[in-house]
């Protein structure tokens, strides 16, 4: 029983092993078959190939004899149906086609569609093209221009220490230009082109930062997208100042008053008594007033008015805005007359020369506290001139008169008087 199960078993799988060989051999003669009809009764065929890479060439072509340049387009790669001998083109990729636009009276910058066109790299094969997809691309077409422009700095996310002062203006920025190559009507639109510092950090004192990155504006102040430009330099330094702040208080320095003079009783209002500077360096420290200047007391008068302009170093800064201040006589409580003196003295001749006084008096007016003024007489007015300064030259000449109040400290004379002088020299006195 077993010899026979065994040996039906045997039998079963050589037939099976016999048709299984079969099956093979009809499916290898099938495709053999098939091959022989295909190229046979239908020996072209299309196919498609993928990622053509698109050229766009100018040279030779109207754009470029009207110096026009590429300078973006919508389509990179295409893909392409052609129809052809199988056993030609049956292992075509995309190496063996070129994709290229076409370029046809393009005269002017703008944006152009073009066709496109495929070509076989081997001439000698025959084919059809079928489908091209995209078939069409947008070239945007420009000519390129250079244009310099100078630099600002922005720095948006550095701030001073606590009193101190920074100011964005005060950057500075090296090279202070750089060169930028790019389409012309792109470069047209430049207003502004600033180095960006995007560290975020407070300062106490002046810094030096480096960056590369420009940042282009039009004149809305947006910004110009610069993937079609190139720069001549992409290494900048930033120098930041910071300055230290104080308010002081304006002052002016009162010249050519008498010994005697009380200034502090002098009022004088100013239209403005403060102004806030910054320094680079830490001399705020060592003052606490500003000066507008020097007034002359002959100079003030009733109506005394006066304009001084506020003169700060160019190392400073006027954070107040303040350009000029206006100085005025406060009269309240002050009286004005008219005086005349006779006596003048002469102090420091010279001994080689006898000098004498010409004025037959001097006449001039003085302004002082209202009780003063009325009482004050002319015994209570000293009016010399001092010759030490003078050299004689001839035997008249003009000179300052010193006019001092002794015993009334707030009143003083108005105007610069000057009192004729007589000079003879000594020796031909003697002589006669």
């Amino acid at each position: 029983m077993n010899k026979y199960i065994k040996t039906l078993k045997n039998n079963i799988v050589n037939s099976f092993m016999q048709n299984f060989v079969l099956v093979i051999a009809s499916v290898l003669l099938a495709v053999i078959l098939w091959f022989v009809i295909s190229i046979t009764i239908y020996p072209t065929t299309p196919k498609t190939i993928t990622n053509i890479p698109l050229e766009i060439d100018i040279t030779g072509t109207s754009a470029e004899d009207n110096g026009l340049s590429v300078i973006s387009s919508d389509v990179k790669t295409v893909n392409v149906t052609i129809k052809g001998n199988r056993s030609s083109i049956g292992n075509f990729s995309a190496d063996d086609l070129r994709a290229s636009a076409i370029i046809e009276n393009v005269n002017s910058p703008g944006e152009q569609e073009l066709a496109i066109d495929i070509i076989l790299n081997d001439s000698s094969i025959e084919y059809e093209v079928e489908n091209v997809t995209p078939s069409k691309v947008n070239v945007m077409f420009d000519k390129l221009d250079t244009k310099e422009v100078e630099l600002s700095v922005e720095a948006p996310n550095l701030t001073a220490a606590n009193d101190l002062y920074m100011d964005s203006a005060d950057f500075k920025c090296t090279p202070g230009t750089v060169e930028i190559t790019g389409p012309s009507t792109q470069l047209a639109t430049i207003e502004k082109a600033a180095v960006l510092v995007n560290n975020t950090q407070e300062l106490e004192a002046a810094y030096t930062f480096h960056s590369s990155e420009i940042v282009l504006y039009d004149k809305n102040g947006t910004k110009i997208d610069m993937s079609k430009m190139t720069m001549d330099a992409n290494d900048f330094t930033i120098e930041i100042p910071v300055y230290m702040q104080k308010e002081l208080g304006l002052t002016y320095d009162l010249k050519y008053a008498p010994s005697t003079f009380d200034n502090d009783s002098l009022k004088l209002d100013m239209s403005v008594d403060k102004i806030k500077l910054a320094s680079p360096n830490t001399e705020l420290e060592k003052i606490n007033e500003w000066s507008i200047g020097s007034i002359p007391l002959y100079d003030i008068d009733w109506d005394y008015n006066k304009t001084f302009d506020i003169e700060i170093p160019s190392n400073y800064k006027d954070l107040s805005s303040i350009s000029s201040v206006t100085v005025k006589l406060d009269t309240d409580g002050l009286a004005k007359k008219t005086v005349t003196v006779n006596d003048i003295s002469i102090l420091n001749a010279p001994s080689d020369y006898n000098c004498e006084v010409n004025s037959y008096g001097l006449t001039f007016d003085i302004i002082g506290p209202e009780e003063d003024i009325e009482e004050i007489t002319e015994k209570d007015i000293i009016v010399s001139v001092d010759l030490l300064k003078y050299k004689i030259q001839s035997n008249s000449f003009s000179a300052d008169a010193t006019i001092s109040f002794p015993n009334y400290k707030k009143v003083w004379a108005v105007g610069l008087q000057k009192v004729s002088i007589s000079a003879t020299a000594a020796n031909s006195t003697d002589t006669e």
